[in-house]
């Protein structure tokens, strides 16, 4: 199964989509996101494996700001 990186703004945004997405299902990690991984200050990210559009819908729908979305 694919594994993707979810990189937000703020730890506050991450924290929320991390319980968010967990309530669906999903096994999603948090991790402070290093300065090669985000062009943008120091954002969060959250490691998921799983439907990846599914993830980003439940995070747009709940007003989770998302700097980028990488496979890794």
């Amino acid at each position: 199964m694919k594994q993707y990186r979810i990189t937000t703004g703020t730890v506050t945004y991450a924290i929320k989509g991390r319980d968010l997405l967990r309530r669906y299902g999903y096994k999603v990690k948090l991790e402070r996101a290093t300065s090669q991984s985000v062009s943008v200050g120091c954002g969060y990210s959250l490691i998921i494996n799983g439907d990846l559009s599914k993830a980003e819908e439940l995070l747009r729908g709940a007003d989770v700001k998302i700097l980028s979305v990488d496979e890794i």
